[in-house]
Order: C-alpha cells, then sequence, then structure tokens
C-alpha cells in the first residue's frame, strides 16, 4: 500500500512524532498512546479510515517510507544507518549501535561496534553545520572511523572532509547509503581520558582490573577519579581494544536482540535505543500484529 495523501511539511514534522522513544514507550506500557492517537487525528483526519485496518507493524512501514521521501529527519537517518549498516553490512551477534554518545561538549548520533567504534554524525537537510568541526574534533578523542551522513546537496559542501581523514556518506531517496570516500584511522589520536568518561562504572572496573590485575577499593564517592587517574596511564592500544569489546557486550542479550529483529524495519532503531522492560518488550511486539482500530478505539 502506497500513503496517497499530501501533507504540509509542518504536517510532517508531526506525524514524524510517532517514532519518538516517549510514544514508542507508552504503547509499549499502556498499549495505547493518548499522543499517538492525537497525530493520528490531527495528521490523518477522515483520511484516518483508509488506514485503520492495518497492523500497526504496518502504519509504522508506511509512515516511515512516506517521511524517508519527503521529510528526511534525523531519525530516518539513524534508522537507515541500523538497517544499512548494523544489520546489513554487519549483524548482531558481530555489532551494537549505541545512540546520542556524548563526548566532552558533544553528541555522537550513531556509534557502531563490531572491532572497533565507528561514529556517524547526522547532517540532515534541516540541520545546519555550524558545529560540526568541533563535534568531529570531539569525536576524534574517542571513535577510531569518523563518518558524516548527509544529503545529496549538504555533500557537495563537505569534500573538505576528506582531508581531515574523515569519511561522508550519502543518504539517496530511495534509502540506499552511498559512500562518496571512506574514513581513515583515527586510533592514534586517542584520549583515554575521553574513552573513560564513554564507560559505564563496571566497564572501566573490569578493564582496569584485566589490564592491571588491581582490584580498587577505595569509598564510591572516590572511585571515579581514582579509576579515571589509573585508566588514563594504561596502554592506549589495550584499553581501546578492551573497550571495543566490553561496549559491545552491552548488545549481548538474547532479548534484546529477539526484540530488534521481531520489529518492523521502520522501528530498527528505536528497538535498539528505547529502553523498555521484559514485559513492555513483549507488549509492544503483541500490540504490532493489532489493528490501527482496535489501538486507537474511542479516541478516534
Amino acid at each position: 500500500m502506497i500513503l496517497k495523501i499530501t501533507f504540509h511539511e509542518n504536517q510532517l514534522s508531526s506525524l514524524s512524532n510517532i517514532f519518538l522513544p516517549s510514544v514508542i514507550k507508552e504503547l509499549a506500557k499502556f498499549g495505547s498512546s493518548m499522543r499517538f492517537n492525537r497525530i493520528l487525528r490531527h495528521t490523518l483526519g477522515e483520511n484516518y479510515l483508509t488506514i485503520a485496518d492495518l497492523k500497526l507493524s504496518s502504519i509504522y512501514d508506511l509512515i516511515f517510507e512516506y517521511i524517508q521521501k519527503k521529510y528526511p529527519n534525523e531519525y530516518i537517518y539513524k534508522n537507515v544507518l541500523a538497517n544499512k549498516i548494523l544489520l546489513g553490512t554487519h549483524s548482531l551477534n558481530t555489532s551494537f549501535m549505541l545512540t546520542e554518545v556524548c563526548i566532552k561538549n558533544s553528541k555522537a548520533d550513531c556509534v557502531i561496534v563490531n572491532g572497533t567504534f565507528t561514529a556517524y554524525e547526522i547532517k540532515s537537510k534541516y540541520d545546519n553545520l555550524d558545529r560540526l568541526l568541533k563535534q568531529l574534533d570531539d569525536y576524534k578523542k574517542v571513535f577510531d572511523k569518523i563518518y558524516v551522513i548527509t544529503d545529496e546537496n549538504k555533500a557537495d559542501k563537505l569534500t573538505y572532509l576528506k582531508d581531515m581523514g574523515i569519511g561522508l556518506l550519502k543518504l539517496n531517496v530511495n534509502g540506499s547509503i552511498s559512500t562518496v570516500f571512506k574514513s581513515k584511522s583515527n586510533k592514534d589520536n586517542i584520549d583515554l581520558s575521553c574513552l573513560f568518561d564513554i564507560l559505564r562504572r563496571d566497564e572501566y572496573l573490569f578493564i582496569i582490573k584485566k589490564l592491571t590485575n588491581e582490584k580498587l577499593d577505595v569509598p564510591n564517592s572516590e572511585m571515579y577519579n581514582y579509576a579515571k587517574d589509573i585508566f588514563v596511564t594504561l596502554d592506549k592500544g589495550m584499553a581501546y581494544k578492551e573497550a571495543v569489546k566490553i561496549v559491545k557486550k552491552r548488545g549481548d542479550s538474547k532479548e534484546l536482540k529477539e526484540f530488534i529483529e521481531n520489529t518492523p524495519k521502520s522501528l530498527k532503531a528505536r528497538a535498539i535505543e528505547t529502553k523498555l522492560t521484559h514485559k513492555e518488550k513483549k507488549n509492544f511486539l503483541s500490540l504490532l500484529e493489532l489493528k490501527v482500530k482496535d489501538i486507537v478505539k474511542g479516541d478516534m
């Protein structure tokens, strides 16, 4: 089925909100979402009847496909990266994807872990490039490979990134990704202090114990600074290698893998990044099989 409705850009912005983590969480937790219902009512209006008998999973795929062509925002890019690179080039058995990874004053949109850290900075047609160089400078302190992924128009303005060793990808209208040029390795510029800050407490303590055979025994209030002082003295290559291995384990959960695999293509990125309980994951997968009219009844 093709969504044969014409929307204004502000309506597309509203329609894209059905992909927000808060909406997914609400659907998974309660089996319905007032916000989801309002979005459909306000953007589809009487056209709601044309999609009422479709499954929720089909609605998400249908709207994603439409927005991908007409309003390619940040989520579109994230989800294409999840499908084409994490689940296409790689797999959940060998790789995992993190989103919104904080590095100093920047936040990497996506990071794929599969033997190394590869960061992806999204610059859609709706983003400006004012902070890009500062963001890339921060990413160089943690990630081996760094890519900017953008649209065709912006790609022409970013060819200078090649001389910086940054890779450039282009998201095409049909949802495919083209490589303009590849990223060079950035391992020599890794800053262990910044690498430490993307790790969870149990992760950096494990690495320190493995590489120094030292079990830290200090008060909790002092642990962060004490551990960081030790971590920055580790061999950079070994510390980086162990960091990649242990961060990748965040995706080792069989339950999470099954949840990601069973969600529709339009929701892969949200399945990865939305924090849901075991019960909520199960509820959401069941909800995806219901017709929209059975989910929003009484509210439309």
